[in-house]
């Protein structure tokens, strides 16, 4: 008969991120926000007694469930939770977590505090530390990275689809009006030249009803890497690469704003606005991918 034991143990982990703490808590609050660097929910009920509940693993792996009830949200500044976490048909441990976010004059620092108990050895305060500062790390990468000094954004997203389908939905018409914009909004095209030095004009149709021309020329078209300048509003270039990795496509999504001025305006709407841009692509990938 196997030994059964408890181990109890706490654990804090910090962490700074470039961004406000309304935009880390959106990290934490958001279901499509979440699902940038946490296991998608199939149950996600954000309210004090609300449940999120997820099942995932590695591929042939051991399926895991996650099964937490909210007990505590103070918007941007505190979220605490408590969760169960299930290997196959076995209870691993049971937890409580602290989140806190603490402004600073780099963004925000999250400081994570984790009190568990853990069962009959199938996982230790140390895996779980050390697992939790890899999806710390995840959720860093989920907010996306600044450089103040070249007035540059950006995203970073892996999808699970062969790089040539991926680039079909940037350089397809029909394709890329279905998810390019932020959450909201539609596409009417007007031109769309895809080459060097060709024009792609467009009108983006918000949800608000108003009507938003945009104009683009092409500088840089290929399998590796698309590069347009956006001429109207506020100009900025923007840079996709598309790398091949296992198991998928890695995209880097990269906007550098004309002006310092543009980038401290713009900076905050243009973060989240790129982010969801990639939810959406990666949307019709799962859509488009069999």
């Amino acid at each position: 008969m196997k030994e059964r034991f408890t181990t109890h143990a706490t654990f804090q982990i910090e962490r700074i991120y470039q961004a406000t703490p309304e935009r880390v808590f959106t990290a934490w609050s958001n279901k499509s926000s979440k699902a940038r660097w946490y296991q998608p929910a199939e149950v996600f009920d954000f309210r004090v007694g609300g449940r999120e509940f997820s099942q995932g693993g590695p591929a042939g792996g051991p399926v895991f469930t996650f099964d937490a009830y909210y007990q505590e949200i103070v918007p941007n500044e505190r979220l605490v939770y408590s969760y169960s976490l299930d290997q196959g048909e076995i209870r691993i441990s049971v937890s409580i977590a602290t989140i806190e976010l603490i402004p600073t004059r780099e963004g925000t620092k999250l400081v994570f505090t984790e009190q568990g108990t853990f069962f009959d050895g199938h996982d230790t305060p140390e895996q779980r530390e050390q697992g939790t500062k890899e999806l710390l790390d995840l959720l860093g990468k989920s907010l996306g990275e600044r450089n103040a000094e070249t007035f540059e954004l950006v995203s970073r997203r892996k999808f699970d689809a062969p790089r040539n389908l991926v680039y079909r939905a940037w350089t397809e018409p029909d394709l890329l009006a279905q998810w390019w914009g932020p959450n909201g909004f539609t596409n009417t095209f007007h031109t769309f030249d895809l080459r060097p030095g060709g024009v792609w004009e467009y009108t983006m149709h918000g949800p608000d009803g108003e009507d938003y021309p945009n104009r683009n020329v092409f500088q840089e078209i290929g399998p590796e890497c698309i590069v347009l300048r956006h001429e109207s509003g506020h100009h900025f270039i923007l840079t996709a690469t598309f790398e091949e990795v296992e198991g998928g496509t890695v995209i880097t999504f990269r906007q550098t704003l004309q002006s310092k001025e543009d980038y401290n305006k713009l900076k905050l709407i243009c973060e989240e606005g790129n982010e969801q841009n990639l939810d959406r692509l990666g949307s019709l990938l799962k859509r488009i991918y069999k």
